[in-house]
């Protein structure tokens, strides 16, 4: 019996290695490769835009004027003991800091940073949100070498912009144990006067080890929501009467959900919890240049002097805009200018999203004056809102089919997801393109729905490419519309207070209905219509007089968002249709969330303070990308892969790329394009901001667009660091070859991004009379399952090996050994019993295991023998430190199995059980240790 387990464990293993993942090469075709010209990187691909803002690296590097001087610094990446928590624990450190220095510039300097690696291992920085040469951007293996232990590095490259940025490592897990810091490049041309000019670095702090934190995240413990006091437990969802809604989501094999993954010890300002400037005098007006560097915090950030006036975003300018508290993702830079009151030292809050804690940074003397305490959020309410949503927000990966993204068609003549080829621009002013002095941009005519393409008809992976054209607006009758006005960029835009949304977006209310055909249009219980199944092509606005486009759904991105005289209609002047964001998925209109107004980032406050109009006659590369992940596996991608199975998204230099992001999970997540600005189409048409990271919020629609004007490969990923090291992560490659320093090493990128890497974890239950055991080693397709139990009374054991092989999300196929004694493994003739019942047997078996709803694992399992063997396995969270878990077996001919237990959740790695077997006829406990 010996041998036969040593023969299969190691056929197990060999069947597990071998199946690892493989990488794909980031270059195109020798031939391709041949007959491309070579271009210069530093030579723009497209006309110049007419703006100073840096909408590629080219063009920047072409306006902005060199200062001529080169501002080096000297960074030393070391492993020493910190004591942040009052805990001591070996973290990494950059000249012997947590967070690393600020580092200082003007726009136009050379900046000259040497990286001294005195780690026993590799490193890397990359400088986040800085446009440079690709070989300078820091990602090890992908477009830059990895700072081997002991060496160092000297990045070098020319600023071509202004702003808030900062930089972090980009090796496993370094950027959560202390490697990151900030940058602040100042313009040539001052914008703002102010007394003082502070940086606020936002981090989170673990005293645990990151790499544990990812392994709990993938065994579904507990912990965490426990600590966090959100455990959606049965008798709080009884509480909270959300009994309907829990169901509905469980049917949909979806856990209760949760903001944030992970619980911190202490969120930090500049690397505490608590930093105060009592330089900072009463009536001095101060410049926060705040900076989310948490590893998976996005942080709500408020002030006790009355509201901030936003002014940046992501390093660029935008028109000021005063706000009460702004939710900030990971990895975005927001500046805002305030003044100090008198008589206190006047609180600048930054509070975790989920309510687990905030830092704070006073401003001032004297008595603290704390900023309002954020409310935590409802996670009841969001369950409900996500259950109401059906079947959109299962977001599941599907990982055994290909992922036709990463193979992108160059079909020229293909069709645009928002084609409007059917739409034809009558008679009308013609408004000046600023981009192109010289033409004219057709305006609006008649609107008729019924030529618009909506996106329902699109193939779900497919890209397609188009030169840019003028829009056809054929049956669109805008006769009754006043063209009023728009805003002039040059005239001077004083801050104004962002409003609330009366309704959610993507609602319509306040449009007047009442020239529209609704044939074939049902109503819901609610009284709310739904746009299911109306009929477009009988919809003319020429008859909709009383009809306001501010409160439609449909986000017109290239529309100037211009106040409107109630009485009328918005003005349609100078629409580019093109831009329109418009999705017809399930009825909705694009910019659907399900999140409430607490927890949404609103955009559309932010306004670009010149317009952007990308060159005209390029082709448009439109990219789909759902944003998928399954929980239960922790296993995040896009289009229901992750990086280790579709690791590349090819673009072309001269073509505007634009990616519509659809968010199918319940989490957000902030995205991030290396070396590339993007437009984020959120309503404001031309002023519509350039930024280098997006939040997509769950069930929302977000629709980026960028000019490709570089060269090689860029990282795209979610920037929650789980996230990404769980797959969310994609190559942005233009398809040359790789620099000479990587072009042996690049395929080893897959490797140390660790996605596909084997995670070890099981549990042991020593009790009595009964011990279990159960192992798990696996990876995002494969993994290696043991487990068993014994009787310290009779000695009688049952145990398990197989080999499981994931064909999708939920699906699987599994090969292995049973063994132990014979009545639990086979049918028993009662002329075959033995005396004592104690005869032990070893056989091979083979079958199939599948999640049903409500998270139920079912299991069909065949021996060599024909014995078939019916399983389920189930649990259910009764108390927030109480589990209950059942299972039950039953041998076609044989016995009826039921197994029940209770866990009791006492640290993060014990717990206490008992438990009731028919098998052993016997209730039994023990304490239990996670492993």
């Amino acid at each position: 019996m010996k041998n036969t387990i040593f023969t299969t464990l190691s056929l197990l293993i060999f069947l597990f290695t071998a199946s690892y993942g493989q990488h794909k090469q980031h270059t195109i075709s020798a031939g391709d490769q041949a007959a491309k010209q070579p271009a210069n990187p530093d030579k723009s691909n497209f006309p110049v835009v007419k703006t100073s803002l840096p909408v590629s690296r080219p063009q920047a590097l072409d306006r902005v004027k060199p200062t001529g001087k080169r501002v080096e610094y000297d960074l030393t990446i070391d492993e020493q003991t910190v004591n942040i928590t009052g805990k001591p624990k070996q973290a990494m450190t950059i000249n012997g800091d947590i967070p690393g220095p600020t580092m200082r510039f003007t726009e136009g300097d050379v900046a000259v940073i040497r990286v001294h690696n005195k780690l026993k291992t590799e490193t890397s920085l990359h400088w986040h949100g800085i446009l440079l040469p690709n070989k300078q951007d820091g990602v090890s293996y992908l477009n830059t070498p990895p700072i081997q232990a002991g060496d160092t590095y000297t990045f070098e490259y020319p600023l071509v912009q202004s702003g808030t940025y900062w930089f972090h490592s980009h090796t496993r897990y370094q950027e959560q144990v202390g490697v990151y810091g900030s940058i602040v490049i100042q313009p040539q041309q001052p914008t703002y006067k102010v007394d003082h000019d502070l940086v606020l670095l936002l981090s989170d702090w673990t005293d645990e080890n990151p790499e544990y934190i990812l392994k709990n995240l993938k065994r579904r413990n507990e912990w965490y929501s426990i600590k966090k006091n959100n455990v959606q437990s049965l008798n709080r969802i009884i509480q909270h009467k959300a009994v309907g809604a829990y169901l509905r989501q469980s049917m949909m094999k979806m856990a209760p959900m949760d903001i944030s993954d992970v619980y911190y010890d202490r969120f930090l300002v500049n690397g505490k919890d608590t930093v105060r400037y009592p330089e900072i005098k009463a009536g001095q007006t101060v410049r926060l240049r705040v900076i989310n560097a948490s590893a998976s915090t996005y942080f709500h950030i408020n002030y006790a002097g009355g509201p901030m006036k936003l002014i940046s975003a992501d390093g660029l300018d935008v028109q000021p805009v005063e706000v009460d508290r702004r939710l900030i993702a990971i990895a975005e830079t927001y500046d805002f200018i305030i003044t100090v009151p008198n008589g206190g030292a006047f609180e600048v809050r930054a509070s975790a999203q989920d309510g687990s804690g905030y830092a704070t940074a006073l401003l001032g003397k004297g008595k603290a004056k704390y900023a309002p305490t954020v409310p935590r959020p409802d996670l009841y309410k969001l369950t409900a809102n996500m259950s109401r949503m059906g079947g959109m927000g299962m977001g599941t990966m599907n990982m055994g089919k290909t992922d036709t993204t990463a193979q992108t068609n160059s079909d020229m003549n293909g069709p645009m997801l928002h084609n409007m080829a059917g739409m034809n621009h009558g008679a009308s002013q013609q408004p000046v393109n600023p981009a192109k002095p010289n033409t004219k941009e057709p305006t609006t005519g008649t609107m008729d729905h019924s030529q618009m393409q909506m996106g329902q008809d699109k193939p779900a992976h497919a890209v397609s490419i188009k030169p840019k054209k003028q829009d056809s607006m054929a049956g669109m009758d805008h006769s009754q519309m006043d063209m009023g006005g728009k805003p002039t960029a040059k005239q001077p835009i004083p801050a104004k207070k962002a409003s609330k949304p009366s309704k959610p977006v993507g609602s319509m209310a306040g449009m007047d209905h009442r020239g529209m055909n609704m044939d074939g249009m049902k109503t819901a219980k609610d009284g709310k219509m739904d746009m299911t199944e109306l009929d477009h092509g009988q919809m003319d606005h020429s008859s909709m007089p009383g009809m306001d486009h501010s409160k439609m759904g449909m986000k017109m991105d290239s529309m100037p968002n211009t106040k409107t005289d109630g009485n009328k209609p918005d003005n349609m002047a100078a629409m580019d249709h093109s831009k329109m964001n418009m999705d017809s998925k399930s009825g909705t209109m694009a910019g659907m969330s399900m999140m409430d107004e607490q927890n949404t980032i609103d955009y559309s406050i932010l306004k670009s303070p010149e317009p952007i109009v990308f060159p005209a006659n390029h082709p448009v590369r439109e990219i789909p990308l759902t944003l998928t992940g399954n929980m239960f596996r922790y296993i995040w991608g896009f289009n229901g892969q992750p990086l280790s199975r579709a690791d590349m998204i090819q673009i072309r230099r001269g073509e505007i790329v634009r990616i519509r992001m659809m968010n199918n999970t319940m989490m957000m997540h902030p995205i991030h394009l290396h070396g590339h600005y993007f437009r984020v189409l959120s309503g404001q048409g031309q002023y519509s901001p350039l930024k280098h990271t997006v939040n997509v919020s769950p069930m929302e629609n977000i629709t980026i667009e960028f000019m490709a004007d570089d060269e090689k490969d860029w990282f795209f990923h979610c920037h929650l660091l789980y996230h990404m090291l769980s797959g969310m992560a994609r190559v942005v490659s233009y398809g040359d070859k790789p620099d000479s320093s990587i072009a042996n090493i690049q395929k080893q990128h897959l490797r140390d991004m660790r996605d596909n890497q084997p995670f070890v974890w099981g549990f042991l239950q020593p009790g009595y009379p009964i011990n279990y055991f159960n192992l798990n080693v696996s990876n995002n397709k494969n993994a290696i399952v043991a487990g068993g139990d014994h009787d310290w009374r009779t000695n009688r054991f049952e145990f398990d090996l197989d080999y499981e092989r994931y064909l999708g999300d939920w699906f699987r196929v599994f090969a292995g050994v049973d063994g132990g004694n014979e009545e639990f493994l086979r049918r028993i003739r009662p002329e075959e019993a033995q005396p004592t019942g104690d005869r032990r047997i070893v056989r091979a078996v083979a079958g199939i295991r599948y999640m049903l709803p409500f998270l139920i694992q079912s299991e069909v399992k065949l021996d060599t023998r024909g014995n078939v063997r019916f399983q389920l396995t189930g649990q259910q969270m009764l108390f927030p430190r109480l589990d209950f878990q059942y299972q039950t077996q039953w041998l076609v001919g044989g016995y009826v199995r039921a197994h029940i237990e209770l866990q009791y959740t006492v640290s993060k790695n014990l717990f206490l059980h008992t438990d009731y077997d028919t098998r052993y006829r016997t209730v039994g406990g023990g304490l239990g240790y996670n492993f």
